[in-house]
């Protein structure tokens, strides 16, 4: 035995050794623009080929973990042909899903429905779901989670898969309402199954009780790879979710670093992970989907702070090295294995819908740790080149308002806001600003009901004008005047956002104008109902562009001047506010930005 698992070990020694001639040892050494090309051709080669959809329905969990991917893929490069083909499918089937609407798998789409219904704001995306979700809860018998001859067993989770398909579902539901009952629902029954079937000596899940006492032929327990991928994966969206503050949040963190620490511990030579997590003899071969979700795992949970960088960059990039391989000429992604609920053998040749969804999810959380890498943290202030502390009207003399807005000043603060919210303003700084600069502000919201939030930058005419220039017509607000004017050019950043139309959005959005172009979908902004004061920063270096909230960073972007025209130099900056908006402001400040 010591003799085969030697041969094994180094037969997985030589095929790593293969694999990283020229493979990348850190996040830095890859290109982006190289990630999102293979994502691209690897879900245009799915997306031609659609034999399983004779086996499995589209609105399974064969394709809604496929169809997660896809989102995550339009939100980390803004591809919209993917967000269209989602949202087409959505009005195809009428925002439904399977009628055995208690199995965990028949709900995982919504998750899909969910993303959709943060940009579309039509109640009618989430309305079945809705409807499904409020029947989970409705029902009052405690969770059975016994899988092993019950008969009611996929009524709750009583197999680990569960765990990505119906959890980040109600969380998701949460985030989009604010109804709480929804993410209770999803951690009291988590932390419900996730006690019974988690293996607290290996940090690992089983799939569920009938592996308790199996073992492989060498005395190994059984813990399948992708069985352990959907609960990386699912830690990493429930954590997306749960607020920082929340009593249970410190169970799901513990479990997410638990799992990590061994995943990287039990990580196989070559990069990959085995179908027998424990026992790389019984299925030699590298398991792909199991893999993918672990490389995500460990490039979100280093994106969010969870994981130190030291510890398991190493491991996520090895990890994605190997996984490019898996990717033949014609972008298709091999060696998944079929579907099932354990470790057994399959080829190289075996593609699945739901592998290629994990695939997606890694890539995404790749090109989103290029971004942070690509550029340092923190960017050094050079020469002040504003600086106004909004103390009294005379502050804003020169300031120039369009629209309905007035601005009133009390204890050394800006108010700003509409009376009788009689419509959206803007309010511009008169001076011009370069290519690159720092600007920073505080402020606070006074009436949290609604509202939305947006900075204008580098704005200046088509032909290089000032926007004020007399020729051009006069504006009043009318968000169309600034996003799809034939005058001028501008970014723009959305950072509160809960506008009585469209609710709770949170999320921060970047756009390039003319044309209301979404170049980056970004982090949660200023949570919609807080009232502490909150520090802006913004910083534009040519083109590159980030922005923080309190040192978080929630915009990271470079402009590549190619899809939506030349990069936008120098110009003013601007707030803007919708009708039901009351922000005070201070201290706005703008730097130059400041050599190395």
């Amino acid at each position: 035995m010591k003799a085969k698992t030697t041969a094994i070990l180094l037969v997985q020694m030589i095929f790593a050794g293969f694999l990283n001639i020229n493979a990348q040892e850190k996040i830095s050494d890859f290109n982006k623009e190289e990630i999102k090309s293979l994502m691209f051709k690897v879900t245009d080669w799915q997306n031609q080929h659609t034999e399983h959809l004779a086996k499995y329905r589209p609105l399974n969990w064969h394709f809604g973990a496929y169809y997660i991917g896809i989102m995550s893929l339009y939100e980390a490069t803004g591809e919209k042909k993917y967000f269209d083909q989602m949202y087409q499918l959505g009005e195809k089937y009428s925002w439904a899903t399977e009628n055995d609407i208690y199995d965990a798998d028949r709900i995982a789409v919504g998750q899909m429905y969910l993303d959709i219904y943060k940009e579309k704001k039509n109640p009618k995306i989430i309305e079945r779901l809705k409807w499904v979700l409020d029947a989970h809860i409705k029902r009052k018998p405690k969770a059975d989670v016994r899988f092993d001859g019950n008969p009611y067993r996929r009524e709750w989770w009583t197999w680990c898969d569960a765990l990505f398909m119906a959890p980040p579902t109600f969380a998701k539901m949460y985030e989009v309402t604010g109804e709480e009952e929804y993410l209770d629902y999803a951690i009291e029954n988590w932390l419900i199954t996730t006690d019974y079937l988690w293996d607290k000596e290996e940090n690992l899940i089983y799939r569920d009780d009938r592996y308790f006492e199996q073992r492989t032929p060498s005395g190994q327990k059984v813990f399948w790879s992708r069985g352990n991928g959907w609960v990386f994966a699912g830690l990493a969206h429930m954590l997306n979710v749960i607020p920082e503050d929340h009593p249970k949040r410190s169970h799901f963190v513990e479990q997410f670093k638990g799992m990590a620490r061994k995943l990287a511990e039990i990580q196989s030579e070559d990069g990959m992970w085995r179908p027998s997590l424990l026992d790389v003899e019984v299925f030699p071969q590298p398991e792909t989907s199991g893999s993918a979700f672990f490389c995500y795992g460990m490039l979100w949970g280093m994106n969010k702070g969870l994981l130190s960088k030291d510890e398991f960059e190493h491991v996520a990039v090895k990890a994605w090295n190997a996984l490019e391989k898996q990717v033949n000429d014609e972008g298709r992604l091999g060696h998944v294995q079929p579907p099932g609920r354990g470790p057994k053998h399959f080829t190289r040749d075996e593609w699945h819908e739901y592998g290629t969804g994990a695939f997606l999810l890694a890539g995404s959380e790749l090109c989103r740790s290029i971004d942070k890498r690509a550029y340092p943290e923190s960017h050094i202030k050079g020469k002040i080149l504003y600086e106004n502390t909004f103390s009294s009207q005379q502050d804003v003399a020169d300031w120039i308002m369009e629209g309905p807005g007035e601005t009133e000043f009390k204890e050394n603060w800006m108010h700003m806001y509409s009376p009788q919210e009689k419509g959206h303003h803007v309010f511009w700084c008169p001076n011009d600003f370069p290519a690159s600069f720092i600007a920073e502000w505080e402020l606070q919201n006074i009436e949290t009901d609604a509202g939305l939030c947006i900075i204008f930058f580098a704005a200046k005419g088509i032909n290089g004008e000032d926007i004020f220039d007399p020729a051009f017509p006069e504006r009043d607000g009318t968000f169309r005047q600034y996003t799809k004017s034939k005058q001028f050019n501008n970014y723009h950043i959305s950072y509160y956002a809960n506008g009585k139309d469209k609710p709770a959005r949170e999320i921060a959005h970047l756009r390039k104008n003319t044309g209301f172009n979404k170049v980056q979908i970004g982090e949660p902004g200023i949570p919609v109902k807080s009232t502490a004061i909150h520090t802006m920063k913004l910083i534009k270096d040519g083109a590159h562009i980030v922005m923080f909230v309190d040192n978080r960073k929630i915009i990271d972007w470079t402009d590549d001047s190619n899809e939506y025209g030349p990069v936008l130099e120098g110009g003013k900056i601007g707030f803007r506010q919708m009708q039901w908006t009351h922000f005070r402001y201070r201290n706005f400040k703008v730097w130059e930005l400041g050599n190395e």
